[in-house]
């Protein structure tokens, strides 16, 4: 078993398990077979920090049941998902209402009101039915995931942390250095990857990440080359 804390890197496909409607996957092959490819996405294994709440309860608690490169299923109940539904969260509006928006109702559109993300149910007239149920609430689901490998190297933990805040970025872009006795880590990224406010928030939550789950780390660097090649360029 996996503990809490823990790098991993995992694989995974989620499906509603009355329809077997695939709602997820980090498989392009499992996209593809269930027709949900979408072209330009990255299907690729994710990697994740074990217990720190990044999905719903049932996906924490069966990732803390896997073992390293074993494929396990687990059927989540609505409790453990997306919650059961509830029928106040069912409102009606008046068409004006998203009129005045530029918006035409139609059912199945979602829709922000008031800050709230819905889908329209139904339109009847002058009336429009918004349901601000999550989509998935009151579904049983189906979870297949199997633990690819735990991170234990903080040279490559650091490099899986990195890559998994900075979008678009390959593993083996990612240069990582290791200053043991100052308990620092000197990152140096592509230059495609050194300036934009996108990249400097990536690189501040890949920081936090770093510092606060590779042991003996108290700083990060990241180190921005410029050369004489670039003015050339």
């Amino acid at each position: 078993m996996i503990g809490k804390g823990q790098i991993a890197v995992i694989e995974y496909s989620l499906y509603i398990k009355d329809t077997g409607e695939l709602i997820d996957t980090t498989s392009e092959a499992e996209a593809k077979l269930y027709k949900k490819y979408v072209e330009g996405a990255l299907y690729e294994p994710e990697v994740v920090i074990v217990g720190e709440g990044r999905f719903f309860q049932g996906f924490e608690e069966a990732l803390e049941n896997c073992d390293i490169g074993i494929e396990k299923e687990f059927e989540i109940p609505p409790e453990k998902g997306y919650g059961f539904r509830d029928p106040t969260k069912v409102k009606t509006f008046p068409r004006r209402v998203f009129e005045r928006q530029n918006i035409r109702p139609e059912v199945g559109k979602e829709v922000r009101i008031n800050d709230d993300i819905g889908r329209i149910l139904a339109v009847e007239g002058g009336r429009v039915i918004v349901d601000f149920n999550h989509p998935l609430a009151g579904k049983v689901l189906k979870l297949k995931i199997r633990v690819v490998k735990v991170v234990d190297d903080p040279v490559e933990a650091v490099k899986y942390l990195v890559k998994r805040r900075v979008k678009g970025l390959k593993l083996d872009e990612v240069k990582v250095g290791i200053e043991q006795e100052q308990g620092r880590a000197i990152v140096e990224l592509p230059r495609e990857f050194r300036v934009g406010r996108d990249i400097q928030y990536a690189k501040a939550l890949a920081a936090y990440d770093i510092l606060k789950h590779v042991k003996n780390l108290r700083e990060v660097v990241f180190l921005d080359r410029f050369t004489s090649d670039e003015l050339r360029g």
